[in-house]
């Protein structure tokens, strides 16, 4: 941990917060992804709840390490060598070419770790994986467009990266498509039955609750400090109203006992009270969101927006004379951003960021494990197989990459024939008990109604020293803050 000494004076931020990123208020599935573009907000509500239940338990483990090894409970030994079989077909409806939002490092992370796959891991046992990508612009018909399309085609399985609507899911349940959510940011991606949110250590549902549990609980040991009052800056954006409603304020009120809820500390903190402060994303200037903040006066700071969002925040936060060590700040995995992280200098160190336990972005040195295995996968086959020095640390070309990973691996435990049923199945059966690539291990069967596409919900939480992020706490767990809630898409 960083010590809570007096820090040298702050260097202000240059050239780094010229760009817009996404703002759908959710974490990465690295602790250290850089920015990218982000959508304007978009008119999409959030759909109803679902009462579709849990698939059962299993004891499947995912491999130690990217070799072409079968992990050790597997019935199906992984081919060596190059696919030559029937191909999987994936279909991948992803933004491009759009101002709003466009972000075409998934495709080309999710190809890279195809012709990885295919050329030197043997496939899916020997089918290669052929990717059917559909392009798509910020709009709920488009959104529907690409699942009709794909489903038409025949695919054997869908990958959904980034969607504001979730109005796709019904097409590809009434084709019978399972699909993976990577990137999970809207009730539909956490309730929908036939999608499996894989990514982002739970996405918005995983990241936010657990920044709760951290702010609320961890931090105080960390810091010697009683949390009474907490300061949330929340991404004004349809998904990041929904996330910071349902995921952050909501579990901060069962918490304090006003909203009733499951949890082992429903009504721990009577006195516990929290201010939301709406950021607008590619804010030219975020002071007056800033002295709202601060003017709160909040024993902890947390936020959950997107890389240029987050440091203009920092930015203003400093102007006004904050540092970490002042009031602590926790952000997401999405703010990370080492150029900016680094020209912030000391008003960044110190300050915690989410992550997950396998993450494959950070710098090699000091990695060890299954960790260090991925991230050298992912940071040599990456850019051996075609993509740029500028998409490989970009944190969405991480998850990308990572859902061809994790579609490998689930596929090492079937005995047969991969079929996209085969794998639904398989995911429907992880428990946690297994490592995954590049992400927390999936647990696809313990998140509580409504919540039931969630397959990772676990989180690590290090912090910045000034070159790199350091670990403080790893495998955290806020999901049962909304255990036994009611859905809160909207303000209360």
């Amino acid at each position: 941990m960083i010590s809570r000494s007096k820090m040298r004076p702050r260097r202000l931020l240059a050239g780094v917060f010229g760009f817009a990123l996404l703002a759908a208020a959710c974490g990465s599935s690295d602790a250290s992804p850089p920015a990218t573009d982000a959508p304007a907000a978009t008119t999409a509500e959030a759909p109803a709840d679902t009462t579709a239940e849990a698939p059962a338990d299993t004891t499947a483990e995912a491999p130690a390490d990217t070799t072409a090894e079968a992990p050790a409970e597997t019935t199906a030994e992984a081919p060596s060598g190059e696919a030559t079989g029937e191909p999987f077909r994936v279909g991948v409806q992803n933004l491009e070419g759009d101002p709003n939002g466009s972000f075409p490092e998934f495709s080309t992370a999710m190809q890279a770790a195809t012709d990885y796959v295919n050329t030197e891991l043997g496939g899916l046992n020997g089918r290669p994986i052929e990717i059917v990508l559909c392009k798509s612009i910020v709009s709920p018909d488009d959104s529907q467009r690409c699942a009709n399309e794909l489903s038409a085609d025949g695919v054997d399985l869908a990958i959904s990266t980034i969607n504001f609507f979730g109005n796709h899911y019904a097409i590809y349940q009434g084709s019978n498509i399972p699909v993976l959510a990577v990137t999970p940011i809207t009730i539909a991606d956490f309730t929908s039955p036939g999608v499996y949110a894989i990514g982002a250590g739970g996405g918005c549902l995983g990241v936010h609750t657990g920044l709760i549990e951290f702010a609320t609980n961890e931090i105080e040991g960390l810091e010697g400090i009683d949390v009474q009052k907490v300061a949330v800056p929340w991404a004004d954006t349809p998904p990041g109203v929904v996330c910071y409603n349902d995921l952050e304020a909501k579990p901060l009120d069962v918490i304090n006992g006003s909203e009733p809820g499951a949890a082992a500390r429903a009504g721990s903190k009577p006195g516990l009270t929290h201010i939301g402060v709406p950021v607008a994303p590619a804010l030219p200037d975020a002071t007056p969101q800033a002295t709202e903040v601060l003017d709160f006066a909040a024993d902890v700071i947390v936020f959950s927006g997107q890389g240029a969002d987050c440091w203009n925040l920092v930015d203003a936060m400093g102007r006004l004379g904050w540092t970490p060590e002042q009031t602590p700040l926790v952000l997401s995995g999405s703010c990370t951003d080492f150029t900016a992280m680094k020209a912030a200098g000391d008003l960044a160190k110190g300050i915690y960021l989410t992550g997950t336990e396998n993450g494959i972005l950070a710098p090699l040195d000091g990695l060890e494990g299954q960790q260090l295995d991925n991230a050298t996968t992912y940071q040599t086959k990456g850019l051996e197989y075609g993509m740029s020095e500028d998409d490989l640390f970009k944190g969405f070309a991480g998850q990308g990459f990572s859902a061809i990973m994790s579609i490998w691996e689930l596929s090492q435990t079937i005995d047969g024939d991969v079929t996209g049923q085969a794998l639904a199945d398989a995911y429907a059966a992880t428990d946690g008990s297994a490592s995954s690539f590049g992400n927390s291990p999936l647990n696809c069967n313990s998140a509580p109604a409504p919540y039931v596409s969630v397959c990772g919900s676990s989180i690590s939480v290090g912090q910045w020293d000034g070159e790199k992020i350091v670990t403080v706490v790893d495998r955290l767990n806020g999901l049962d803050l909304v255990a036994g809630t009611a859905l809160r898409p909207g303000p209360k």
